[in-house]
């Protein structure tokens, strides 16, 4: 077994502008949300563009590393690529409120 890859998601903006955020680890996931975080920091090329979000509209945010490796993917609520979805879903599940 792979050791833990650090998660930290954060999701930003919305009508009321409340931030929402979650620090976990690829163990505390499913294996599938896991096998996902591992392909992400995995993947080779540039993060994708941080594309400025509409008004009023949310943006992700995921910082990923497993010491050597970091990567952090920022997305508005549109851009989400459809096979990230259901992590994004999960982690805002298990986010709380920040100040």
């Amino acid at each position: 077994m792979s050791a833990p890859v650090r998660v930290r998601f954060r999701r930003t903006g919305g009508l009321a502008g409340i931030t929402i955020a979650v620090d976990t680890d690829t163990d505390e996931l499913s294996p599938a949300h896991g096998e996902m975080i591992r392909t992400l920091l995995a993947s080779p090329g540039s993060p994708p563009a941080s594309v400025p979000g509409a008004p009023d509209r949310f943006t992700y945010e995921l910082q990923i590393g497993d010491g050597p490796h970091r990567r952090v993917l920022r997305w508005p609520e549109t851009a989400v690529p459809d096979s990230v979805r259901p992590l994004i879903t999960e982690l805002t599940n298990r986010s709380r409120p920040i100040q």
